[in-house]
C-alpha cells in the first residue's frame, strides 16, 4: 500500500521538478495511508533544499505543509511559507500551535527527508554525499527507502555517472536496478546510462544487457539492445550470450528482427554473432521478419560452413513459399 501511495502521488514533483540542484517547483497533494498512518503533504510554489536535505528556501507565494496521523502518537503538523526572503514555520501538535520538542524535530526531519528522496529533488548532490561517505552500497541502501520509480531512476542514473566507479559496483548498480524498478521506461533510461560511458568493461555490459531482460515491454528492451549491439561487437562470451538470451525473450516479432538486423549489420560483425543471431531468428513467427534477417548475413560471411547450415536451417523454418524463395534467390546472388 505505501510504495503504490507514495510512487503516484510523487508524480507531479518529478514532472515538475525545477533545474537548479536541490529546487522544486510544483503543486501537489500527497496523501500515503500505511497500517492506520495517515501521512499528507501540500506543497504549493518554489522549494529549495540544503545539503543538509531540510527546506532552506520557500518562493513567493508558496507553501509546504506535512501533517502525520499516527495510532498511539500525537498528530503532527508542520508549514513552512515565504516570509520575505525566508522561511516561517509553524508547528502544531494535535491541532494546537506549540514549540516543537525534541521528538517533534525529529519527525520534522524523516518527514522532510522522506519529501526529498521520493521526489528526486538534488538527486546528483545526495547521491554523490552519500557515496562519498559510504560509497556503493550507501547509496543502494539509500535507493532500497525509497518507491517511486522516478526518483530511483534519478538515484541510480547518479550512481552510474559516478567517477572511478569500480566495474563490480557498476554490475551491482545494472542488476539492482533491474529488478528494483517497476517501470520500463525508467528501468531503460537507467540501464542505457552505461552506455554513455566512453569505455566499458565486459563485465558492466554482461551485467547490463542481463537486467534487460527484465524489462517487460518489447519497444523499450528492442530499443536499448539495438544500442547495445551498435556500441559492443560482442565479442566476449557472456557479453554475447547475455546480449541474445535477452533478445529471445522479445515477443514481438518486428522488435527481434530489429535487434538481429542491429547485430548483424553493425561494422564488422564477427562470425560467432552471425551465428548466433541467425540461430535466434529461429524463434521469429513472421516469415516476413524472419526473412529480412537472414538476408541481413552479411555477404561476407556466406562462405563459412557454420554460417551457412544455420542459415539454410533456419530458412527451412519459414512456411511462406514466396519468403522462403526469396531468401534462397538473395543467397544464390550473395556467394562470394
Amino acid at each position: 500500500m505505501r510504495m503504490r501511495s507514495i510512487g503516484a502521488a510523487m508524480l507531479g514533483v518529478l514532472a515538475l521538478a525545477g533545474p537548479a540542484a536541490g529546487q522544486m517547483r510544483t503543486r501537489m497533494h500527497s496523501e500515503v495511508i500505511d497500517d492506520g498512518r495517515r501521512m499528507t503533504i501540500d506543497v504549493n510554489g518554489e522549494l529549495r533544499f540544503g545539503d543538509d536535505d531540510q527546506l532552506a528556501y520557500v518562493g513567493p507565494g508558496g507553501r509546504l505543509v506535512m501533517e502525520e496521523e499516527r495510532p498511539g502518537a500525537p498528530d503532527r503538523r508542520v508549514e513552512y511559507r515565504d516570509d520575505g526572503g525566508g522561511v516561517r514555520r509553524r508547528f502544531f501538535r494535535d491541532g494546537r500551535e506549540t514549540a516543537p520538542g525534541e521528538g517533534d524535530e525529529a519527525w520534522i526531519r524523516a518527514a522532510m527527508l522522506e519529501l526529498v528522496r521520493e521526489s528526486g529533488v538534488n538527486a546528483e548532490a545526495r547521491v554523490a554525499r552519500i557515496y562519498r561517505r559510504g560509497g556503493t552500497a550507501a547509496v543502494l541502501e539509500e535507493t532500497r527507502r525509497i518507491s517511486s520509480d522516478g526518483a530511483k531512476r534519478a538515484y541510480f542514473t547518479a550512481l552510474l555517472r559516478q567517477p572511478g566507479l569500480r566495474p563490480g559496483d557498476t554490475a551491482e548498480a545494472l542488476e539492482e536496478a533491474g529488478r528494483r524498478i517497476a517501470s520500463d521506461g525508467d528501468k531503460r533510461s537507467v540501464l542505457a546510462t552505461l552506455l554513455e560511458r566512453p569505455a566499458i568493461r565486459a563485465e558492466e555490459m554482461a551485467a547490463m544487457l542481463e537486467a534487460s531482460a527484465r524489462i517487460a515491454s518489447d519497444g523499450d528492451k528492442s530499443s536499448l539492445l539495438v544500442r547495445a549491439a551498435a556500441r559492443d561487437p560482442l565479442a566476449d562470451a557472456a557479453v554475447r550470450e547475455a546480449f541474445f538470451a535477452a533478445t529471445r525473450r522479445i515477443a514481438s516479432d518486428g522488435d527481434k528482427s530489429r535487434v538481429l538486423i542491429a547485430a548483424l549489420t553493425r561494422s564488422g560483425a564477427r562470425r560467432d554473432v552471425v551465428v548466433a543471431a541467425i540461430r535466434t531468428a529461429r524463434s521469429i513467427a513472421s516469415d516476413g521478419d524472419k526473412s529480412r534477417v537472414l538476408m541481413s548475413v552479411p555477404a561476407a560471411h556466406l562462405g563459412d560452413g557454420e554460417v551457412r547450415a544455420a542459415l539454410l536451417d533456419t530458412m527451412r523454418g519459414i512456411a511462406s513459399d514466396g519468403d522462403r524463395s526469396r531468401v534462397a534467390i538473395w543467397l544464390a546472388r550473395s556467394q562470394p
